[in-house]
């Protein structure tokens, strides 16, 4: 299971940097033809169509800076499985990157709030809902894995102190 888990992992890692760069692309036509862009959105906008093209804009930025963290935890998660297939899964590194994993998802949490913020934006420019929703279990797996690399830390700990009385 750990294998198919790490193959999917490095397929998600490739897929996420696959996003950005269609992100950077995207964002940069909006930004780089504004009034080809404009006329392509007032077709299904009208007279909002430049707000839209500047919310459009914040999106693909929210998805390039939501790349960062995503890229860390799959990094992250990956070397922790490469540790747990040799044996060694209380391994203090695994603490400090599942303090990393923490982290990430805190950010990504916080982009999310901005993400929602421009969906509510664009809400409002055309007339139409934009799905967003606070999410509550992101908040509470962010404490949760906070709380899990503590766990690791004594874990590590505990393994250090049973290897030095053998």
């Amino acid at each position: 299971m750990l294998i198919l888990t790490r193959r999917i992992l490095m397929v998600l890692l490739v897929l996420n940097w696959i996003a950005v760069a269609g992100f950077v692309v995207f964002g940069g036509v909006l930004l780089a033809m504004p009034e080809f862009m404009a006329g392509k959105l007032a077709k299904g906008f009208g007279s909002d169509a430049d707000a839209v093209r500047l919310a459009l804009v914040g999106v693909m930025a929210i998805g390039c800076v939501a790349a960062v963290p995503v890229h860390v935890m799959f990094t992250r998660i990956i070397a922790m499985i490469d540790t747990v297939r040799i044996g060694n899964p209380f391994a203090p590194v695994n603490a400090e990157r599942l303090r990393q994993v923490a982290w990430a998802m805190l950010a990504l949490q916080i982009v999310d709030l901005g993400y929602g913020w421009f969906a509510t934006q664009l809400s409002e420019a055309t007339g139409e809902f934009m799905a967003w929703q606070f999410s509550f279990t992101g908040w509470l797996a962010v404490l949760l894995l906070f709380v899990l690399a503590r766990v690791f830390q004594q874990g590590a700990a505990m393994q250090d102190e049973i290897e030095g009385t053998v």
